[in-house]
């Protein structure tokens, strides 16, 4: 529906976001950040798939997502309302959109669940949700900029993470390729609370990912790739030839 060209190359690591985003969803877990290197699918699978899969069971729950542009948040805003005003969806979960609440960036059901889109630039006054989503919320491209990065974690702190309807229930995933050691994820780890999923590209060492919900564990040793059968060790090295050590070590 949203890539329908491009052919399915199915990957563990697909599983284990899957995964995690089910304990989210279940509220085993409340807080979860996701690191992933750049075009890995976390964005398609947790800000696209992941709702229209939450509402095919709990229409009535509502949304707060939240990417660094306004572009991109409505860009991920208008792929979930593919999905589920697709022909596939409706047959299988036939929720019907408000006709008076269905913008590209805010649509609502008919069950009074809501999908909001902002982002740093936008506005959350106002607005609030009981699953948040933070996808990308720091551009890469200035990660370097203390400026820009005291700005987003002011965003997230004083504003996003506010909005949650229910704060001892509400649940709030982040999820973002890294960019620098003080970027979100590196604050937010600082505080204490969160489950952290990080998949790197190589992994550096011997790492075992335990899946929540299946308890299977899958194990990586050193060198190992993430996704070898799209992005193999050539790709990778001209990667690094084009970012540079410390863009490739931190992306």
């Amino acid at each position: 529906i949203i890539e329908p060209t491009t052919p399915l190359l199915w990957n563990w690591h697909l599983d284990a976001i899957c995964e995690y985003l089910e304990a989210v969803a279940s509220g085993d877990l409340t807080r979860l950040i996701v690191n992933l290197p750049p075009r890995s699918g976390k964005s398609l699978v947790a800000s696209v798939l992941w709702p229209a899969w939450v509402w095919a069971k709990l229409p009535s729950t509502r949304w707060l997502c939240a990417s660094y542009s306004a572009s991109l948040a409505i860009k991920f805003s208008v792929d979930r309302r593919t999905v589920i005003t697709s022909r596939w969806y409706q047959e299988r979960w036939p929720i019907l959109l408000a006709g008076d609440q269905n913008q590209k960036q805010e649509f609502m059901n008919d069950a009074r669940g809501h999908m909001i889109a902002t982002s740093p630039s936008g506005t959350a006054t106002g607005k609030g949700g009981e699953i948040i989503v933070g996808d990308d919320l720091q551009n890469p491209e200035m990660a370097e900029s203390e400026t820009e990065r005291r700005n987003v974690i002011r965003f997230f702190d004083e504003t996003l993470s506010t909005r949650l309807d229910d704060k001892r229930r509400g649940r709030i995933v982040v999820i973002q390729q890294r960019t620098h050691q003080a970027d979100l994820t590196g604050h937010l780890l600082e505080q204490g609370g969160w489950t952290l999923l990080c998949l790197p590209a190589e992994f550096e060492r011997r790492t075992v990912i335990s899946l929540p919900r299946t308890d299977r564990s899958i194990v990586k040793q050193e060198g190992d790739l993430l996704w070898p059968e799209r992005e193999g060790r050539a790709e990778l090295k001209a990667a690094r030839n084009r970012l540079g050590s410390f863009g490739y070590a931190s992306q």
